[in-house]
This record gives structure tokens, C-alpha cells and sequence, in this order.
């Protein structure tokens, strides 16, 4: 018993080892070798340090191995009328991929200026994820094009389509909540559930398109992140699930763009809606409060004509995401500030944390009715 026990605490201190060294990279290495010698077990320690090394190198160039987009490779996309899904389409193509192109409305300016982009290159086809019978009828689209071009095979499917409405909770009407739930989340089953066939027949990818807010949920936006936390989760548990079959699922968090993406052009509808849903309560405590914070939207909740997206590092992750021959489990866009606000959401204490998200939101202040608001500045300094 001593023996197997002794052999035991070996094999520990060893794994231990090597886990650390692994996760500390090229530090852990060193450490490692400062530990050993100091010890006298030279033996142990070159051991940990060659398979470490090994994994390094094992990694690294898993990492570099790319993919070659051509014309035989389908990549389908949902919710191109606007925002990240109008910009990837049009990406996708420009790297060789054949695209097809699901829009809400064929007669949507996003399917106009595509089609006059693009013509036949990006195929464009009618889809409402939310609608039973528009998914099945993509679905046999795409069966139907597969039939027609034998030689042609579907890479990925991008769950990207979404709605977003901006406005705290007890603003939003029980219609639009649903409508974020039904789309983004529900939707979005609906759609992987139907193509579930198409994908293991041709092992391809799925690429579930997230955002930042399902890192850290934020005031105004508490039904929308909740719905895109719920889809990161639901894509861990599926990338388990399906990975067996040959398909592998990712996460895409492409950033903040709200201002470039359309995806608020209809926020000024939905403030009209919350408005004319308050009871007479509401409207005497959120009154001034209520218009400030939506003045304050304005700048960015105006639609206006679909653009594609100016952003070089989203394009180069979304590619990674479709070309990295073993992909990772999430793919994320984001420019420094928002790597150190995440940073600090995650690992501050709630209060501390807390404070950190109202700085990084910068939203108007509420003040009490009571109170008189020209004595203060309305909008935090930032």
C-alpha cells in the first residue's frame, strides 16, 4: 500500500505539473526548470518540460492550419437584411465562399443593395426563423441546390439573425419581450433543429452568432443579453452533442455596432410602444427619466440605409471562424476597451463591478420626481 500510494502522489505532483506548466506556457516552463534543479529531481522536471513543450507546439500548429475557401464550399447565413449578417454575407463572398443569403424580405433595402452588389454571386433566399414553414422551405432550397451541384457541400450554417430593444425592463411590453425571445433564442432552435440533417450530411459547422452582452449583462438591455446568454449556453452544451456526428458549433461574438448595424431602427417604435403601455403611475415616476434616457438614443437608434460593416479585425475573426481547420469554442471581436471592462465585470466585487458597468454604459441619470434636475448634470461623465 505505501508503494501505490507513493506512486500515486507521483503521478499527482507530475499531472499537476504539467497542468500548470500547460496553462502558464512558456513561463510554467521556466518555472518549472528553476523548481527542478533547486529540488534535485532534474529527471521529473525534463520529463514535465518535454511534454509541455510538446502540447505548446501541438497547439500552435493546430492553430495554423487553415482551410481554402472556394466555390464549392456553401456558407448559409440568416438575418442579412442589415448589420453583421448584411456585412458577412458580402465578406463571405469576397473570400471564394458560394453564399446563400436568408432575408426577412426579399424587398428589404439590405436585399436590394446586395442584389445590385452582388447579382447572382450572393443567392438570395426568403426566411423568417420564426415561421415553421419559411424554415422548411430553406431547407429544401438548400437540398434542392446540393441535389443540382453534386459537387458542392455545405461549410457552415451562421445562426446570426436577432432583434434587439433597448429600454429597461419594466418598460418593455409583454409583445416585445416575446418578440426577443421568439427570434433570437427560439428562432434560432427552430432554425438549427430543421438544418440539424443538412449539417451531419455534410459534417459542416454551425457558427451561433452571440454578443457581449451574454458576458455581462447590462442595464437596458436585460431581455436582450439574457436571450444571448441563453444561446452561448445552449451552443456549449450542442458543440458536445453534435460533435460526435462530425459537426462542429461555435460561438461568434462579433462586438458592438450598434450605430453601423440597423439593429436599433426601430427603437423609436418600440419607445412609442412602452410609452403608450405605462399606467398612469408610470408615467408620473419615469416621466422625465423616461425621455432624457431616450433622448440619449436617439444618436444611435435612427435607421438608416444598410451599410457593410468598417471593421478589419471583425472580418479577420469571422474568417478564422469558418477557416481554422480545428475551430475554437468561441470566436470574440473586441477592441481593448472592452477587453478591460470584461476584465473588470468579471472579477471585481457586485458593488465595484456594478459601478464599473454604469461607467461603461454612460447612461443618463435617474432622478427622483422630487427632485429638480436642472441642479444636476444629466449624463455621467465617462
Amino acid at each position: 500500500m505505501a508503494v501505490l500510494s507513493k506512486s500515486l502522489r507521483i503521478s499527482f505532483e507530475i499531472v499537476n505539473e504539467l497542468y500548470t506548466a500547460v496553462g502558464s506556457g512558456v513561463l510554467g516552463i521556466l518555472i518549472l526548470i528553476q523548481h527542478g534543479f533547486r529540488t534535485c529531481e532534474p529527471l521529473k522536471t525534463l520529463s514535465v518540460v518535454g511534454l509541455t513543450a510538446a502540447s505548446l507546439i501541438f497547439v500552435f500548429s493546430r492553430d495554423r492550419e487553415k482551410l481554402e475557401p472556394n466555390k464549392q464550399k456553401v456558407i448559409f447565413i440568416t438575418g442579412c437584411d442589415s448589420g453583421i449578417g448584411f456585412s458577412i454575407a458580402q465578406h463571405a463572398s469576397e473570400c471564394g465562399f458560394t453564399v446563400i443569403a436568408g432575408f426577412l424580405s426579399l424587398e428589404s433595402k439590405g436585399s436590394k443593395e446586395i442584389r445590385k452588389l452582388y447579382g447572382g454571386d450572393i443567392i438570395q433566399i426568403q426566411l423568417d426563423i420564426t415561421d415553421r414553414s419559411s424554415i422548411y422551405s430553406a431547407v429544401q432550397t438548400l437540398e434542392h441546390y446540393f441535389n443540382k451541384y453534386r459537387n458542392s457541400g455545405l461549410h457552415a450554417i451562421v445562426n446570426n439573425a436577432g432583434v434587439m430593444v433597448f429600454g429597461e425592463f419594466e418598460w418593455q411590453t409583454e409583445r416585445l419581450i416575446e418578440e426577443q425571445v421568439n427570434v433570437n433564442l427560439l428562432g434560432t432552435f427552430k432554425t438549427t433543429k430543421a438544418f440539424c440533417p443538412l449539417l451531419r450530411k455534410h459534417k459542416a459547422r454551425l457558427i451561433i452568432v452571440s454578443s457581449h452582452c451574454a458576458l455581462a449583462n447590462l442595464p437596458g438591455l436585460a431581455v436582450y443579453g439574457a436571450t444571448k446568454a441563453a444561446l452561448s449556453s445552449w451552443s456549449d452544451g450542442l458543440r458536445v452533442e453534435l460533435e460526435k456526428y462530425g459537426i462542429k458549433v461555435l460561438t461568434f461574438i462579433p462586438g458592438s455596432f450598434a450605430s453601423q448595424s440597423n439593429l436599433m431602427s426601430r427603437q423609436l417604435e418600440h419607445i412609442q410602444e412602452m410609452h403608450d403601455a405605462f399606467t398612469p403611475e408610470q408615467h408620473i415616476f419615469y416621466s422625465d427619466y423616461f425621455k432624457r434616457y431616450n433622448m440619449y438614443l436617439s444618436c444611435i437608434a435612427s435607421p438608416t440605409d444598410p451599410k457593410k460593416i468598417e471593421d478589419n479585425k471583425l472580418y479577420k475573426v469571422f474568417e478564422n471562424s469558418l477557416l481554422d481547420l480545428h475551430p475554437k469554442a468561441v470566436y470574440k471581436n473586441e477592441p481593448l476597451r472592452y477587453k478591460i471592462y470584461h476584465f473588470l465585470f468579471k472579477y471585481s466585487p457586485t458593488f465595484i463591478r456594478d459601478y464599473f458597468v454604469i461607467k461603461f454604459m454612460t447612461m443618463p441619470k435617474y432622478y427622483p420626481p422630487s427632485t429638480n434636475v436642472d441642479d444636476y448634470d444629466l449624463i455621467d461623465d465617462i
